[in-house]
């Protein structure tokens, strides 16, 4: 853990990169910042998935509350103990905790994860970028702004050779499979990824054509819905969903870059 970090009170907070909700695959050093951590501010999905794990801590949602509502929460208790938030994913992709890492300055201990999009890449058995059909991966979110203050347009992203990633998606499955089409401007694989590494995990793949039908008019996004929790579902959209690497570019790696350089 360190040393005792100096300002108001005894113990650190910390941010806990927790992955998509599943505690085998916290890194070693969560589980052990958790572990000692008697206050947890996680997602209500998370008390369930990992609820051996928070037995006999308390435990609150941060979403439930104002912003000055959680520093009050971490201030009460900081003094008796470390507070850990767990983070969904990891600390560096729409993580909405920042302004709580600022507000606890030298309190506050960041510790990495394993983001969504990387579990996802595991369960899918899918690397993101291949040679010859993806060069780049996107990571993005249509409720992002930009400094002019128009949303992201996906369409921007979706272009062949890449691979997009959306987080917290706010669109319609309708809209959102309209405005990737007209990306990409092909009939592209999809997969939705529900709660994923949870109990309750869904995953989805299909086309860009195909996916409306394919989820029969179920809502995986949770539009509307009245509920303070974050949706916890993945897209993924790209050619890498449905196609392999060719052999032969393990060859030229290797007389090109790792049998000139002795590697091995």
């Amino acid at each position: 853990m360190g040393p005792t970090p100096s300002g108001p009170g005894p113990f650190p907070v910390l941010f806990i990169g927790a992955g998509p909700g599943d505690p085998e695959l916290l890194t070693l050093a969560g589980l052990r910042a958790l572990e000692g951590a008697p206050h947890v501010l996680a997602p209500s999905t998370f008390h369930r998935s990992f609820g051996a794990l928070l037995e006999g801590k308390e435990v609150a949602s941060p979403f439930r509350m104002d912003h000055r509502g959680v520093v009050s929460w971490v201030e009460e208790r900081v003094p008796r103990g470390p507070v850990a938030f767990l983070v969904p994913g990891d600390f560096s992709l729409f993580c909405p905790f920042q302004s709580f890492v600022a507000r606890f300055s030298d309190r506050a201990r960041v510790i990495p994860g394993i983001g969504a999009h990387q579990a996802a890449a595991a369960l899918l058995r899918r690397t993101f970028d291949l040679p010859g059909v993806a060069h780049a991966t996107v990571i993005t979110s249509p409720r992002a702004v930009t400094p002019h203050g128009r949303r992201v347009a996906l369409r921007e992203y979706a272009r062949p050779g890449n691979t997009l990633v959306i987080y917290m998606n706010d669109l319609p499955l309708p809209d959102l499979s309209a405005e990737l089409r007209a990306g990409y401007g092909a009939d592209v694989p999809i997969a939705i990824l529900e709660n994923l590494s949870c109990p309750d995990q869904r995953v989805t793949v299909a086309t860009l054509d195909t996916i409306v039908a394919q989820m029969g008019g179920r809502d995986p996004f949770g539009i509307g819905s009245d509920s303070p929790e974050p949706s916890l579902a993945l897209v993924i959209a790209g050619e890498v969903l449905v196609r392999d690497e060719d052999p032969a570019w393990w060859d030229r790696r290797y007389e090109r870059v790792w049998k000139p350089r002795g590697m091995g």
